[in-house]
């Protein structure tokens, strides 16, 4: 236990942490962790004391990479080994991952009953829980899209419509082009999930005030940067000021009346709108989601309360590039930026 760990490494500590941080399996996730730690040069009985796993455990690890590398590591997790046989044959899994896929099923017992009416196999609520979470499933909250949204429109837009515009508005390499969008808050307050006992009631207070204002956020995506202001309504005499301060070359946002009123249009700098229906191409709308998550299910003193913890929020959240960039790099925009820089 005392002589330094001896591996060739396929990986530098830096690949390893990024994807120990992607990685969203509990069993992977642990076993990258504790490559990335020893790769940074940590001992086996320190990574053991981090992670709290026996030691014997971490050794077969090790032992592992240094048969096969990091791809077998990764393929003996639970349940992939030796152990009763499967009920769902492979193709069956992959139907039962597909129809996961699309959203199909609220809860479990949904899933049970469809594998019950198409195969006529009985699971127990445990049983495909866990089967499952082996098909790398998990709850997840849909994004919504409007019925009226145009698939073939948005995706033109993506691929062509983005950059077309940017080069129509004669927009250069060091322009400010920013994402923009607007999100009402205020006093109404929302429940979200918790943890709780099960059989145990949890009781939440939930605030009723006719009271808000708006966020105002820009998303610069080249820059990885937000700027954010405050309005009282979402009308242009609210808007204009805080527009004015921020004097962009171009503003990519959607087509509220307030964005295509004339007084805007006299501030200078160019409109680009987005297809109509479409919030899920403006990264805006994805800091929007991660900021709702974080403020509601509590209770404010004030508006002005409310508005210096989502300030506070942004602020962090702007300092954190690594997860910002998570929420708005999007790789259809920056192919866009880098075309128009390139003509």
């Amino acid at each position: 236990m005392g002589r330094g760990l001896q591996l060739e490494w396929q990986e530098t500590a830096d690949q390893l942490q990024l994807f120990y941080r992607w990685e969203r399996n509990p069993h992977r996730k642990m076993r990258l962790q504790a490559l990335w730690h020893l790769r940074c040069g940590k001992r086996l009985q320190d990574v053991v004391e981090v992670l709290g796993v026996c030691y014997r455990t971490l050794q077969h690890w090790v032992a592992w990479y240094r048969a096969e590398g990091l791809a077998e590591v990764l393929r003996r997790i639970p349940g992939h080994g030796s152990g009763p046989t499967a009920k769902l044959t492979p193709i069956q899994q992959r139907a039962l991952a597909a129809k996961v896929a699309l959203g199909a099923f609220r809860t479990v017992w949904d899933a049970i009953q469809w594998v019950r009416d198409r195969w006529n196999i009985d699971y127990s609520y445990s049983g495909l829980h866990a089967g499952l979470q082996r098909l790398n499933c998990a709850p997840k909250v849909p994004r919504p899209q409007s019925v009226k949204a145009d698939m073939n429109r948005q995706a033109w837009w993506k691929a062509h419509g983005l950059r077309d515009s940017l080069q129509k508005a004669g927009i250069a390499r060091d322009d400010r082009v920013w994402f923009c969008d607007e999100m009402r808050f205020g006093l109404w307050g929302q429940v979200r999930k918790r943890w709780g006992l099960r059989g145990v009631k949890i009781i939440q207070k939930v605030q009723i005030e006719f009271a808000w204002e708006y966020l105002v956020l820009a998303v610069d995506v080249g820059q990885g940067q937000l700027r954010w202001g405050w309005a009282k309504r979402m009308n242009q005499t609210n808007l204009l000021p805080i527009f004015k301060r921020w004097l962009p070359n171009a503003v990519i946002w959607d087509g509220a009346s307030a964005h295509g009123g004339k007084a805007m249009g006299e501030v200078g700098f160019e409109r680009i709108s987005l297809p109509p229906y479409s919030p899920e191409l403006n990264p805006c709308e994805r800091v929007f989601e991660w900021l709702r998550g974080e403020i509601e299910g509590e209770v404010y003193a004030s508006l002005q309360h409310k508005r210096l913890v989502i300030d506070q929020l942004l602020r962090r959240l702007n300092a954190d590039t690594w997860r910002l960039r998570q929420l708005i790099d999007w790789q259809w925009i920056q192919d866009a930026f880098t075309l128009i820089s390139d003509t």
